[in-house]
């Protein structure tokens, strides 16, 4: 079990505030925590050995960042995105990243592409030994290098605030092989259209690159649920 420390240290060791964080980001971009389950303090604090207060600040900041949402008389939840609510997500991110690509300065810098180059290849091999965790930061940190570039921080930011939103989203395709080989391809073709002069190749290659995963969403929900749409 991970030990995280109080902010008076009194476990003996430095505080880490960001990794309960992580890791209950990661349970709940994972599956630990489904779409729709409360997030119940005890089961928290006893799951990673937290204090209440640091639970409740892990709690907020996953509210913050979209992961979870608080519900009358239940507490936090787990987003459950109905497709309807993917669709606008996806045709936000569409506009965003987009519009960054437009104002992305080419050909790149080639320490930048150099650098996304490596990550590629990591987030390849990631794939290839079914590392998904690794697979899901590498291509976290894929993007946060490629928006970076666009030379407007606050559109980088929005990028940014609307791909975490869709993270539970995006692990959906990661069990299909072919999905993933895409994904792995878009990355190079997005390197490659930075290393090149034109705006209309970078464009469609981030086009082409965010499509599916909404795609799997919807077909997955209306497994479960058929095609009714949630409302309230």
């Amino acid at each position: 079990m991970a030990c995280y420390a109080d902010a008076t240290g009194q476990n003996g060791t430095l505080e880490m505030p960001d990794t309960l964080v992580t890791d209950l980001e990661n349970d709940v971009i994972f599956g630990v925590y489904a779409p729709g389950n409360r997030i119940i303090e005890d089961r928290v604090m006893e799951r990673y050995g937290a204090k209440r207060h640091a639970v409740r600040n892990a709690i907020a900041a996953l509210e913050a960042r979209g992961l979870l949402v608080r519900k009358p008389n239940r507490g936090a939840e787990v987003v459950d995105f109905t497709p309807d609510e993917v669709d606008a997500l996806y045709d936000v991110r569409i506009v965003l990243e987009t519009a960054a690509a437009e104002r992305t300065p080419l050909p790149s810098d080639p320490r930048i592409a150099a650098q996304l180059d490596d990550i590629a290849r990591r987030h390849e091999k990631a794939v290839a030994d079914q590392d998904y965790r690794a697979v899901f930061w590498l291509n976290q940190e894929f993007h946060e290098v490629q928006y970076s570039c666009c030379g407007n921080s606050r559109l980088a930011e929005l990028i940014g605030n609307h791909a975490r939103a869709a993270q539970p989203i995006r692990v959906v395709k990661y069990d299909d092989a072919a999905h993933m080989q895409k994904v792995v391809q878009e990355h190079f073709a997005i390197i490659e259209a930075m290393r090149g002069t034109s705006h209309e190749a970078l464009v469609a290659a981030v086009r082409a690159h965010l499509p599916a995963s909404a795609e799997a969403y919807r077909a997955l929900y209306e497994r479960r649920f058929g095609s009714r749409v949630k409302t309230g």
